[in-house]
């Protein structure tokens, strides 16, 4: 149980990412047609699930190590896994194996995983997320992650069952988090059952009113269905609270091309590569200049 809890406060203190395609560029993506939004690419975090563990990182931290639970031997072999996962996953991937056989318990289990992901096998790391979640002997809170996490990598495989089975039993477990609706809502948008991912949605805004990542999404899912204007009010709330949210600048020029308004959409999506050039979403915003100007013979 020491090593359990320790690995717990970790992943909560330390919030373990692995490069991956962010959930909102990869629900945008589909839905607007952006090819470009390669699904090797971008971020998935793997331990942003702070709020329904139930504890603060401080809260976590303090009570793993009054249990005893942490020490800095074991604190910095688990950040040194995933930092092989991430930096060199076949490294990583051998690592993490041969920590799990000395009994490295569900910390090496998902340090695997993690290390697949970053290999692009995508499958197998749902797989092994879906196991983890099985046999961990950890609080609700924290098998939710790890199914939430599954969902993603079962998305990233191009398996929207699967992404929407352990969702919904993330939900079944945490019902509360709004970031779990909306994990689910993006499965549903990927499958192309709008209606049923506002549903998801408004959820989750119920229980986070202003939450930018499913107003986005909600817009896309509006746009989807041709409802520009509850579209744009949603896309215009997010950059009232944030203007340079470049999710929602990108959004909004996808409107604003529907809408005939190049030059506005132009606007945005040039703000969105000064914003954030180099990533995937910032790579959208180019091609989708291209595409325009093709269409409309600018230079």
């Amino acid at each position: 149980m020491r090593i359990q809890a320790w690995w717990i406060a970790q992943m909560i203190f330390y919030g373990v990412c692995q490069q991956f395609l962010p959930k909102t560029e990869l629900f945008m993506s589909r839905l607007s047609g952006t090819s470009i939004l390669a699904r090797a690419t971008g971020l998935l975090c793997l331990a942003g699930f702070v709020g329904f563990w139930g504890t603060g990182i401080t809260d976590a931290r303090a009570q793993t190590e009054s249990n005893g639970g942490m020490t800095q031997e074991e604190s910095q072999q688990y950040r040194d896994c995933i930092k092989l996962a991430q930096l060199k996953p076949e490294d990583g991937f051998e690592s993490a194996i041969a920590w799990r056989d000395l009994g490295g318990g569900e910390p090496a289990r998902h340090c695997v995983a993690v290390a697949l992901i970053s290999l692009g096998k995508y499958e197998e790391a749902a797989t092994r997320l879906d196991a983890l979640a099985k046999d961990s002997s950890a609080g609700p809170g924290v098998v939710a992650g790890m199914l939430a996490q599954a969902g993603q990598a079962w998305m990233m495989a191009d398996n929207l069952e699967y992404a929407w089975r352990d969702q919904s039993r993330a939900l079944e477990l945490v019902p509360n988090n709004p970031q779990l609706w909306v994990d689910r809502a993006m499965a549903l948008g990927l499958a192309g059952q709008y209606w049923e991912a506002i549903d998801d949605l408004n959820k989750a805004l119920d229980l986070q009113p202003g939450y930018a990542e499913a107003l986005i999404y909600r817009a896309s899912a509006w746009r989807l269905l041709e409802s520009y204007e509850l579209a744009m009010t949603d896309i215009e709330n997010v950059l009232g609270q944030d203007p340079q949210n470049v999710q929602a600048l990108f959004e909004r020029g996808k409107l604003y091309r529907i809408a005939g308004e190049d030059d506005l959409a132009r606007r945005d999506w040039l703000n969105v590569i000064e914003l954030s050039n180099g990533t995937p979403v910032a790579d959208a915003a180019k091609a989708n200049i291209e595409k325009m100007d093709v269409r409309t013979g600018s230079n």
